[in-house]
């Protein structure tokens, strides 16, 4: 299988991967330095788990408003101005000197990072073919990996850059990171053009919602990403407290450790979207294909259970590792479904509707796990994040349909 992406596809793969890489390292700064903002500031578990939370609670609430925005307005403006808020709202954690102010700085980063997927979907669904999807959506989001897995030694090395051993600087290293992003911006502007003149408005973001949620797949994909990323957001906020209070762990092992089931999941991306593709081509089933690699890869994602009870830190590692690398191919194969499914006019608010699924769940995933693991350990806590992907299984066999777009018969 041979594709022939153009000079202009590629560069809109790299612009929307690096959007999306900026937007992890943003979004997953805060739990690498949170043992030593909770130190610092002085937060139990619980206390960290609601800042943790936070930036679900505007990310949650905007994701609809910014589908349909990129419907409405395009692409180019859309991310341009998200990306800025984002940028600027990480650099303010930097300035946090009580939970009100960390609040409000992640809340923000919410509110500006809610634009990435329904950006991205519509980018994807406007610039590529059915048959070439997979692939460049495994590309974009494998930016989200990667992101994930540079942050914990990035901020690592910046904290330490700033401060030391001792004392490590969290909050140059917010300002670092959060004003580096603007350069992307840039070029954000300058270089990307839209697919074509917005010539017509979507019907209202209420409307478009409805519309959408009379069928049935919508509501599968909706559960499918809930609890896909409440193992995700599990992942994302609390891996590295966990290596500190359970596995005990330094800041130097603990960066090691969080940054491979990143790498994982950043080769797995592209892979599964090349799998898929390759089936598709040579004319098998969308359907069968795609629930098939959502079936298989999130049976293994649920492996997560038996990280929880090994005695040795080097074999759960290595079992994390599995369960991210399927975690992560899974979302490749998800995300293309809005793709799919979705009627060319409303890709965009598909896109963030199934994304503010994802967004209920980064709110949930932090508090539930911050509480299970203070009232019951991180053993309880991760196997529930395992029992998460092994209900999402079952919605994928009897609730998932036929992948075709809404309307056709």
């Amino acid at each position: 299988m041979k594709y022939h992406f153009t000079g202009k596809q590629w560069w809109i793969l790299l612009l929307i991967f690096s959007g999306t890489l900026i937007n992890a390292i943003d979004r997953s700064s805060l739990a690498t330095a949170s043992p030593y903002i909770a130190q610092e500031l002085h937060l139990d578990m619980s206390t960290m788990g609601l800042v943790l939370s936070s930036f679900g609670w505007t990310y949650l609430l905007c994701n609809l408003p910014s589908g349909w925005l990129v419907d409405r307005f395009g692409a180019k403006r859309v991310y341009g101005w998200a990306a800025t808020l984002w940028s600027v709202a990480c650099a303010m954690t930097g300035l946090a000197r009580n939970v009100s102010t960390l609040l409000v700085s992640r809340t923000l980063v919410g509110i500006g990072e809610s634009a990435n997927f329904p950006v991205a979907t519509k980018v994807v669904r406007e610039h590529f073919a059915t048959t070439e999807r997979g692939l460049a959506t495994g590309i974009y989001l494998a930016g989200l990996r990667l992101g994930y897995a540079v942050t914990p030694g990035l901020m690592a090395w910046l904290m330490l850059t700033f401060g030391s051993d001792a004392r490590p600087d969290w909050q140059s290293a917010f300002l670092a990171t959060g004003l580096g992003g603007l350069g992307f911006v840039l070029i954000w502007f300058a270089t990307y053009q839209e697919h074509a003149p917005l010539t017509s408005k979507p019907t209202s973001p209420t409307a478009s919602t409805l519309i959408l949620l009379k069928h049935r797949n919508t509501w599968a994909i909706l559960i499918i990403k809930f609890l896909q990323d409440y193992l995700y957001y599990l992942y994302l906020t609390w891996l590295p407290m966990y290596f500190v209070t359970e596995r005990h762990l330094s800041l130097t092992s603990v960066a090691f450790y969080v940054t491979i089931p990143w790498v994982a999941g950043m080769i797995a991306q592209p892979l599964a979207g090349l799998t898929s593709d390759f089936f598709i081509i040579r004319g098998h089933s969308p359907t069968k294909i795609k629930k098939f690699l959502l079936i298989i890869t999130q049976l293994v994602a649920a492996s997560v259970i038996f990280a929880a009870f090994v005695e040795s830190v080097h074999t759960a590692a290595i079992l994390l590792i599995i369960a991210m690398a399927a975690e992560s191919a899974s979302a490749a194969i998800l995300w293309t479904l809005p793709q799919d499914i979705a009627p060319e006019k409303l890709t965009g608010q598909l896109g963030g509707l199934m994304n503010t699924a994802g967004a209920a769940a980064a709110i949930v995933s932090p508090i539930l796990t911050g509480l299970v693991a203070e009232i019951a350990g991180f053993a309880a806590a991760l196997t529930l994040g395992g029992i998460c992907m092994l209900i999402s299984v079952l919605t994928i066999a009897f609730l998932l349909g036929p992948i075709r777009p809404i309307g056709h018969s």
